[in-house]
């Protein structure tokens, strides 16, 4: 029982970590989201977020708006909004900043999250080093504000790193998390792209599946945890694309083929 609770759990927290860094990047090595979008001509990405009520059918949970650094031209910066329908209820903006290398990797994601009186509550810091586009080093700062709306505000500041060993070959990428009980994460590689995602740690396994459309652009992800017992639970996310090439709409569905959430990209 507590394994078929854990692996509900995962499937319900990997589609609802709105504020997380790779929310709404749907990366593929050194592709995403933030690259199709670095790559046009458009200076601002807005993705909104919906997500699926039993009582209220698909309810907009909270919107973000990228727009391109006007000095670092390697710089993303974005912000935000959170409506009632966020599952954190105080909760009420995050501001923050990507920033992407020549080869379009991100190498530094920064964001500060604010309550409903509108008072910094977090500020997460990450940085990335990589090879062949996959990570080997990872750098981490979270910031904590205690006291906020007192007259004595204090923080308190967490450091963490997480160091992979990479054994690159030909058409694969084996990435070891040295760290005691870390994952195991395999890339398989065919023709450049990448075809799949294989993740290990005690108990269970992640899988994710990748597929392309004619033009070779990312076309679904079909994500699987598997428990030590061989119960499978699996959800299946839908890429769509505008004529140009760029994001116009991401769906998620489960197993069944219900929509759990869905993202809608405008720009200007």
């Amino acid at each position: 029982m507590k394994k078929i609770l854990l692996i509900t759990a995962l499937v319900f927290g990997a589609l609802t970590k709105a504020q997380e860094m790779d929310s709404d990047l749907f990366a593929v090595l050194n592709n995403s989201s933030l690259s199709v979008f670095m790559k046009s001509a458009y200076t601002t990405m807005e993705v909104t977020t919906f997500r699926a009520s039993k009582q209220q059918g698909l309810v907009e949970e909270y919107t973000t708006t990228y727009k391109k650094g006007k000095i670092n031209p390697d710089r993303i910066n974005f912000t935000i909004v959170y409506t009632e329908f966020y599952l954190l209820e105080d909760r009420k903006k995050s501001l923050g900043k990507y920033e992407l290398n020549g080869n379009y990797d991100i190498t530094k994601y920064e964001r500060s999250d604010f309550d409903s009186r509108n008072l910094r509550t977090y500020t997460f810091y990450h940085s990335y080093y990589y090879k062949n586009s996959v990570v080997n080093i990872e750098r981490i700062r979270n910031k904590e504000y205690i006291g906020t709306g007192s007259v004595e505000v204090d923080t308190v500041v967490t450091l963490d790193s997480v160091i992979y060993k990479l054994d690159i070959q030909e058409k694969q990428i084996i990435q070891t998390d040295l760290a005691p009980g870390g994952a195991v994460t395999t890339y398989l590689i065919e023709g450049g792209k990448l075809i799949s995602k294989i993740s290990t740690l005690t108990g269970f396994a992640e899988e994710d599946k990748y597929s392309y459309d004619a033009k070779g652009q990312l076309a679904s992800i079909e994500t699987a945890l598997v428990g030590e017992d061989g119960q499978r639970i699996s959800n299946l996310t839908k890429i769509h694309y505008s004529m140009d090439g760029l994001f116009s709409e991401v769906i998620f569905q489960d197993q069944n083929g219900e929509v759990l959430e869905k993202k809608t990209f405008t720009y200007k």
